[in-house]
């Protein structure tokens, strides 16, 4: 199973409730929204999708599993474009 994990070189600068992330080869910067500040907050220890979907399950019962597996796997798709994050063994 693939595994999410945050690059290697990323900057991160929380300013009060939010959080912006540079990267160190270009100095690109990256503004996260909530979604992504959650899951960027929780690839601290690597993690697959399927571990990230059951935190957020947990977390937000109320809320449908396919509402959350969509939002995740689109944050997932542009943390992985901005070259964020990697997958990893």
């Amino acid at each position: 199973m693939n595994r999410y994990r945050r690059r290697p070189g990323i900057n991160e600068t929380p300013l009060e409730d939010e959080v912006f992330l540079m990267t160190g080869e270009d100095g690109d910067i990256f503004h996260l929204d909530q979604m992504a500040m959650s899951v960027w907050r929780a690839l601290e220890q690597p993690s697959s999708e399927a571990d990230l979907l059951a935190l957020f399950a947990e977390a937000f019962p109320a809320t449908d599993a396919e509402a959350i597996q969509r939002d995740l796997e689109t944050t997932l798709s542009t943390l992985l474009s901005g070259e964020l994050i990697e997958l990893c063994d």
